[in-house]
């Protein structure tokens, strides 16, 4: 091996050395092992082996020019091929500076710079390590813009960032807007369709901004409002106040009067409640839009002229309330989603927008508690962002009408709301990130729901520090709760996506990035990386944001307080060191003091971002593993939108086979560390022995679960990486949120498990009420919650003052009684009753899960009541389905049970097994899968009629699968359902049914 490792470097590029990671990947070896490998054998790092050439070209090239700053320097190599970081050319280039005897003041932070270097840090990389830091170039670079592209990409001249949801729920309707008024030459004419109260006039609005802040529109342009509302019945008054009016067009007018086209030449005439004009009055507009010409009224002989764009808004459907030759005629149509359908976060980010002008109205301050957050997320508000705007408005006045005149700061509590607010149930039941929140009447920087934006820590930390001292908390206390906070706020930018991409620093902050900032972030990252194996990139953009605002904040003389800091210093000791560091070449670029406080908060974007060996190896490893390089794709996408390598991409040959593939996966884990265990994300179920087999191996604990798709795997990735979740707690999230949801086969809707529960109880019964009976629910709690099942359940005693009979009755009011569980049947004859051994078995849970599940009932599943067609249902036929190999059919299969709560999660793993121990096919041609009783919740068959056939095993080639999931008291069903399929005759049935219906009608 080190015969190959001498041979790739000798015949590598000299101006860019392989690096240990590069080697590793030729040689097909661990990283670790090339480095000692190197190590032993004397070879220098890649940095090394190319330091001599790097600077006898940097001396060549300032040679001819001395004047060269660091960054034409950086070009200048790169021209020559060299690919290098304008870190790694400052410090060389400085190196020579110095040489020459030409030390300037940069060189002089530089000094400061090295002496940090000299800092006794633990050593985590390898010797090889180079940073990268072509971010900042970027930056360079997006400064030399002219100043017209400058104002284009400047956020603040856009004219909807105002409007909430422009990056959210509205980004794609607002891009089209936009591009309706940059058409040339005029825009195109625009509709606007949505419910009263959604924003359409705002929306008009910002689309005369952006026409004219993009250079669309004269900068004096005008934009003219018109409500047809107002003339909808008087088509003449409509054309006059539309078009004018020419002296002398009826009695009374003395005098020519422009109207509302003539007004908007040039610019934007807005229409609003379109709908509400009359066909007449559509038709007069014909002329206007087809030919920009019209004549005011009383004028014959002469025609005007008018390059306006017309926006029009509607509450109607614009197919049905509209002109048809109208409504060709409006090329863009906008239709604008209600309150309901927006994203929570942009309905909070509403509310708090709301209250902060309501705050500035009265030139006060709100403290608003949760619970009045909560209810203006959850109500319903017909009347959509108008409505809730006008809420708010009602809530602020009599908040303000109960306050001291002399207080300076308003108290918004839960009785201040409209009582069909306040009284409302939580049927959203949103609360994530929600807090008590201060909203400052002289900074009303909003803080949004789940508000991960660096520049809002300060802010957060005060408002937070506001509210917990207004609560009368103890010191202590409050530092307790507050290092809390923050850890849940760092958190929260840690698995933002606002933060993710380095290349667009400069989009964090509202003005550019600072000389000073772009000065520091170099040497920061390069202290940081060589302190740390793994360091997730997102952290830099986010330091360097934060230290623009530390910085500007310092010299605005503003206070930088962290109650928690004595608690950050004693668990973060490495950290705070490494921030201390930090702070001092901010220090030395700025020539500002920055406090001890503030090192707090750099040692928590430190510990959150950065991980050690020990660190890793403590997380449960993600591995998805799919056939075809699908996985290693979406691993790839999960890493970069969580800005860190948080799983491990895996494939399988498509012309491998199931057991081929796990024992390829096996080979390739080799060397894995695991101590926390593996969590399989895979396509199919034939993988799912993955598991096991790594157990089997490597005595690694290891869960799998099926159908991966990209939000699952992200969540897992952030549940393992980020949050340092165990695998119990992951797998237990995957199966929740696999089972949570099922379809309801008549509408369609989709309703949760804890939805379908929520009316249900189950009753534990014995005679007092306590012993046996609370035993029993704390039994069949824990049992239930296992499978992802909430539901109440009450202990009662048979002995008491009143009748059990009719004290059960008077529950049954309140709530649905599914069943009894209990030491004594009680004998209610509509309520099936389980025994208590059997209950605490797999098969009374699987009995008690399908009552619950609104399926049949113990009696119904007696097997002298069931019938073969019984448990053949229409969703679980698949006809003419187009199965692409065996696994793909059993995938799909199992999928459809799943879906209609016929089997749980554990049923694909036993079909697998079943199959790997041997398959069943009948007459050559129906192949029969099944999984084992015990996770069955309802009997059911599913049919598949393929509609060419498959290999089946490399054995059979079947036309047929029928998948069975029965329990053991189904044997004469399935006596029947092998007499049927075991005769020759209905296989020629089967081959000629030619729809769902006639595939059933068959096993009748």
């Amino acid at each position: 091996m080190i015969n190959k490792l001498k041979s790739l470097i000798a015949s590598e590029d000299k101006k860019n050395p392989l690096t240990d990671q590069e080697l590793s990947d030729y040689l097909g070896i661990s990283r670790v092992s090339i480095t000692k490998l190197r190590k032993q054998n004397d070879i220098p790092t890649s940095a090394d082996r190319r330091r001599d050439l790097l600077i006898k070209n940097i001396k060549e090239i300032m040679s001819e020019n001395p004047r060269l700053s660091e960054r034409k320097l950086t070009v200048e190599l790169e021209k020559r091929g060299f690919k290098v970081s304008r870190s790694l050319v400052r410090s060389l280039y400085i190196e020579q500076k110095e040489a020459n005897g030409k030390l300037d003041q940069k060189s002089k932070i530089e000094e400061a710079y090295k002496d940090i270097e000299a800092f006794n840090f633990k050593e985590i990389l390898p010797d090889d390590f180079t940073p990268k830091m072509n971010s900042y170039e970027n930056i360079d670079k997006s400064r030399e813009l002219s100043s017209k592209e400058e104002s284009y990409n400047n956020e603040s001249d856009d004219g909807f960032d105002n409007i909430i949801g422009r990056d959210g729920s509205l980004q794609g309707k607002i891009g089209l807007l936009k591009s309706a008024m940059m058409y040339p030459p005029n825009g195109l004419h625009t509709i606007i369709y949505g419910e009263t109260g959604v924003g359409k006039s705002a929306i008009a609005e910002s689309m005369y901004k952006f026409a004219v802040n993009k250079g669309y529109k004269k900068k004096d342009s005008p934009f003219v409002v018109f409500n047809c509302a107002d003339y909808a019945e008087n088509p003449n008054l409509l054309v006059a106040q539309l078009f004018g009016i020419e002296k002398g067009a009826y009695t009374g007018a003395t005098q020519s009067k422009p109207g509302m086209v003539e007004q908007a030449d040039g610019g934007i005439l807005f229409l609003d409640e379109v709908h509400r004009l009359p066909p007449s009055g559509q038709e007069i507009l014909f002329s206007l839009i087809d030919r920009g010409k019209y004549r005011r009224l009383g004028e014959s002989n002469f025609e005007r002229e008018s390059s306006l764009t017309l926006i029009c808004a509607t509450t109607e459907n614009p197919e049905s309330n509209l002109l048809r030759t109208f409504r060709r005629r409006i090329p863009m149509i906008c239709n604008l989603p209600n309150l309901a359908e927006r994203p929570v976060e942009e309905r909070y980010e509403m509310i708090i927008k709301f209250f902060e002008i309501e705050s500035r109205r009265v030139n006060k301050s709100f403290f608003i508690t949760r619970e009045v957050l909560l209810s203006l997320l959850n109500y319903d508000c017909p009347g959509n962002i108008g409505q809730l705007k006008s809420d708010i408005q009602v809530t602020c006045a009599r908040a303000f009408s109960k306050a001291d005149n002399n207080s300076e700061s308003i108290n918004v509590e839960i009785d201040s709301l409209r009582d069909y607010i306040k009284n409302t149930k939580n049927h959203n039941s949103y609360d994530d990130g929600v807090e008590d929140i201060y909203i400052d009447n002289e900074n009303t920087d909003s803080r949004l729901f789940g508000n991960n934006s660096i520049s809002e820590i300060y802010q957060y930390a005060e408002n937070q520090l506001k509210m917990l001292e207004r609560k009368n908390y103890s010191e202590e206390e409050i530092k307790d709760i507050f290092l809390s906070k923050l850890d849940n706020k760092f958190t929260q930018i840690l698995t933002s996506k606002k933060v993710s991409g380095r290349k667009e620093i400069s989009t964090y902050l509202n003005d550019d990035m600072t000389d000073e900032v772009l000065e520091i972030m170099p040497m920061v990252e390069d202290i940081i990386s060589a302190q740390y194996r793994y360091v997730n990139m997102d952290l830099f953009p986010a330091l360097a944001v934060h230290l623009q605002h530390t910085i500007k904040r310092i010299k605005e003389g503003k206070v930088i307080k962290n109650p928690s800091l004595y608690k950050i210093k004693q668990d973060k000791p490495f950290e705070f060191d490494v921030a201390r560091y930090i702070s001092t070449i901010a220090e030395d670029v700025c020539k500002v003091r920055i406090p001890e406080d503030e090192l707090g908060y750099l040692a928590y974007y430190i510990n959150k971002f950065c991980y050690n060996e020990q660190q890793i190896d403590r997380k449960v490893k993600v591995i998805i593993v799919t056939h075809g390089k699908v996985g290693i794709e979406m691993s790839k996408v999960v890493n970069s939108l969580l800005g860190v390598e948080c799983t491990m991409g895996m494939d399988i040959a498509l012309d491998k086979t199931s057991q081929e593939g796990i024992k390829s996966c096996l080979d390739k884990l080799e060397d894995i560390k695991a101590p926390e265990g593996i969590m399989f994300l895979i396509d199919m179920g034939s993988l799912v022995m993955l598991e096991e087999e790594v157990e089997k191996r490597y005595s690694i604990r290891a869960k799998t679960v099926n159908r991966v798709d990209t939000l699952l795997a992200m969540e897992v990735g952030k549940m393992a990486f980020i949050e340092s979740k165990s695998l119990d707690d992951i797998y237990k999230y995957c199966e929740n949120s696999r089972s949570a949801y099922i379809k309801n086969q008549n509408d369609d809707v989709i309703k949760t498990q804890s939805e379908r529960h929520k009316n249900k109880i189950i009753v534990t019964a014995c005679l007092s009420g306590n012993g046996n009976a609370k035993n029993l629910m704390r039994i069949l709690d824990k049992k239930l919650k296992d499978r992802g099942i909430e539901v109440e359940i009450v202990p009662v005693g048979i002995l008491g003052d009143k009748d059990i009979d009719l004290r059960l009755r008077e529950i049954e009011k309140e709530k649905d009684i599914a069943c009894i569980v209990g030491t004594i049947e009680i004998g209610i004859d509509d309520i099936p009753f389980i025994n208590y051994n059997d209950a605490v078995k797999t098969s009374g849970i699987n009995e008690i899960m399908s009552i619950l599940n609104n399926e049949n009932t113990l009696e119904e599943l007696n097997e002298d009541n069931i019938e073969l067609n019984n448990i053949i249902y229409d969703d679980l036929i698949l006809y003419d389905f187009e199965g692409i190999s065996k696994e793909y059919v059993i995938d799909a299969m199992v999928s459809k049970l799943e879906e209609g709560g016929y089997v749980d999660q554990k049923y694909i793993l036993s079909v697998y097994k079943r199959e790997a121990m041997g398959t069943v096919v009948l007459n050559q041609k129906i192949a029969i899968p099944h999984g084992l009783p015990e996770y069955v919740k309802k009997p059911a068959i599913a049919i598949a009629k393929l509609s060419k056939p498959i290999i089946w095993d490399n054995e059979f080639i079947v036309d047929y699968v029928i998948m069975i999931a029965v329990k053991e008291s189904n044997k004469n069903e399935m006596k029947k359902l092998f007499n049927i399929i075991g005769d020759p005759k209905i296989i020629d049935k089967l081959a000629k049914a030619d729809s769902k219906e006639a595939v059933k009608e068959i096993f009748k």
